[in-house]
Formats: C-alpha cells, structure tokens, sequence
C-alpha cells in the first residue's frame, strides 16, 4: 500500500512534527527564561537576597556603585523584547535566532539562579554561576555576530545590542563577584591589606574590559557596558575610606579603554574609506584604467 495513503509514513514525512515540537520547545523555552529573570528578582526580594549586581556578599572597596546595577533593567528589558520578537515560528526558526537560542537560555537560566542563589546561598555559589553565564554569553555573542548579516534589523538590536550590554557587563562583574567569594572565605575586606589584593582582582577586571573591546573590536554595546562597569568601580572605591587609588586605578582603566574603542573604530572606518576608494580608482573601477569614467570610456572625458 503507498506510503502516507493509508500505510505507514515515510521517515520523512514523520519527521516533519519532531521538528515542529523542537522549534516550539525551543522559542518558549527562550520566553519562559526571560519572564523567569522577572519573577526570580521578585523572589530574591521576597526573601531578602542580594542585588542583582554581579558581586553578592557585603561591599568591598572594589564594590561597584549603587546607580549601576540599573543596567540589570536594561538586560531584563532586552531579553523580553528579543524573546517576544522571536516568539513567531516564522521568525525564530531563522538560523541565527536558532544557533544562538540554547545558549541564551542558559545565560538567562542562570541569572534566575543567581538571584535566588545570592538571596539563601553562599557567595561562592554566586560566582561559579556568573562565571558559567559569562562563558555562554561569549559563545551567545559570537555566534549572534557572526550571523548578524542573516537578521533583519529589528532582531539585530534587540539581541547583539542585549547580548553586547550582557556581555560587557558581566565580564567586569564576575572578577567583582570572585573577589566577594574570597571575601567571605577570609580575605580582608577593608584596610591596607584590603586594598592591596583587591588592586589584583581590579587588574583582572581591566584586563577583562580590554578583552571585551579587542574581542568584538571595539562594538558599543559590549565597549560601553564595560565602562559602565570600570567607571562605577571607580565610583563607589571612591566613596570608600581607603579606596582612592583603587577609584583612579579603574576612572584612568575605564577612560583609557573607552580612548582606545574609538580609536579602533576610527581607524576601522579610515581603511574602509581607503579600501572603497581604491575599488571606484583602481583598474577597472568607474573611474580607474579601463573604467566608464577614465579618458576614453563613455563617461570619460575626450581624447
């Protein structure tokens, strides 16, 4: 009897729902974490948990400020409204909305976690579970990137413009949080002994910030969020007694990595001109040897 008649379905044919189920699996899971981040932060509010910061533990001098945690709502708005964008299977199923989904969701899952975690857990907790966000949004933001000529413009600010912000952010914020782990493992938190190991982890932070702009050459989203981050470690060292060298460390480290992303997308966008004007001058181009546009050609003046 033919196959799909009223006989058994070709392999084919049956896998057509598997991967209608995938898909759907896939785009709510996506939805589903990015409203999770929501009702984790009321939870971890409910019970008493830390601020959604990135550092947990009691302040350090290395502690960033407290207007700087505001960019969670900024993180928390963007997974939102890239979830919701990419909710319609027509949409989500798109190779760079797909390649990038499970590692996004895994970023998204963990700062629920991390929440809750800083709320009833020990800060070493927080940590290893920034330090697994921070790895996935690396590969998250790479892939979207490298995909990002396949989006349409809407799907491409909602998600390299949130992953960018994620991205710079956390990898600032995670030396920070290791630094309140070491804290509560023994480390001082205050006084000359204080400051100097936590001038190591600021290192680190730099370091971390210099990585994001030479990674990603120097993108705003990624670049600018790092600063945040340097800037409001040099804010709230400031604000600390014992914390002034450690606040114009990061202001210099923060201006200084902010000085160096506008020169690398300067310098981007002066080979860019150089490269098209060779192509319209050169052989061959509209107004090179042999082009429409040299003596000679139809649109070049008479011999």
């Amino acid at each position: 009897m033919p196959a799909g008649v009223l006989g058994p379905l070709s392999a084919t044919s049956s896998a057509a729902p598997r991967s209608s189920l995938g898909s759907r699996t896939r785009r709510w899971t996506v939805a589903a974490l990015a409203a999770a981040q929501v009702v984790a932060a009321v939870v971890a509010s409910v019970l008493g948990g830390g601020r959604p910061g990135g550092t947990g533990g009691s302040d350090l001098l290395i502690t960033p400020a407290g207007y700087a945690f505001a960019i969670w709502g900024l993180v928390v708005a963007g997974c939102l409204a890239y979830a919701a964008y990419q909710l319609p299977a027509g949409r989500g199923d798109e190779p760079p909305y797909r390649r990038v989904a499970w590692p996004l969701a895994g970023v998204m899952a963990g700062f629920a976690a991390w929440l809750v975690v800083a709320a009833t857990g020990p800060v070493w907790a927080t940590a290893a579970i920034f330090a697994v966000m921070l790895a996935l949004l690396v590969l998250a933001y790479d892939t979207g990137l490298r995909h990002r000529r396949l989006m349409r413009l809407p799907g491409r600010v909602l998600l390299l413009g949130t992953l960018g912000v994620y991205t710079g952010w956390a990898a600032v914020a995670v030396p920070v949080n290791v630094a309140s782990a070491l804290a509560e493992a023994g480390l001082p938190s205050s006084g000359g002994g204080a400051a100097a190991w936590q001038a190591g982890v600021l290192l680190v932070a730099l370091g971390a910030g210099a990585a994001v702009v030479r990674r990603w050459r120097a993108r705003a989203a990624s670049t600018l969020a790092a600063v945040w981050a340097l800037m409001a470690v040099a804010f709230g060292a400031g604000a600390r007694d014992g914390g002034a060298l450690l606040a114009s460390a990061a202001a210099v480290g923060a201006v200084a990595l902010l000085g160096w992303a506008v020169w690398s997308r300067w310098e981007d966008l002066r080979r860019r001109l150089q490269a098209a004007t060779l192509r319209v001058g050169g052989p061959g181009g509209p107004f090179g040897p042999g082009g429409p546009g040299a003596p000679g050609g139809p649109f070049g003046p008479r011999p």
